[in-house]
């Protein structure tokens, strides 16, 4: 069974990034169900935001805005790297939607 390593090369900070390591996320074997592919989509999303989350210092403040665009530019890199294809077809997410006054 293959891995696919979710890597963060984004020059937010160096010593944010050399912090986050890789996550691991098995890809479902060829005959796939739809509850399957339902589940690997949203550990790719777990994994993707855990990993942000840890390269982020704070999501407070500006920290927040760090961690949304630490999100969209490994978000852009899996679908890239994703073999199956099917994080690239997933919905738009409508829960990163955030309002600052």
């Amino acid at each position: 069974m293959k891995r696919l390593a979710i890597l963060t090369a984004i020059a937010l900070s160096a010593t944010a990034v050399a912090h986050a390591g890789p996550v691991t996320v098995e890809t479902p074997k060829a005959p796939i169900s739809v509850e399957t592919a339902d589940a690997y989509v949203a550990e790719l999303e777990q994994a993707v935001k855990a990993v942000c989350h840890e390269a982020s210092t704070a999501v407070i403040g500006v920290g927040l805005y760090r961690y949304l665009a630490c999100v969209n530019e490994t978000r852009a890199d899996v679908a890239k790297q994703d073999p199956t294809g099917l994080y690239a077809k997933r919905a738009p997410l409508a829960g990163d939607v955030f309002a600052a006054k």
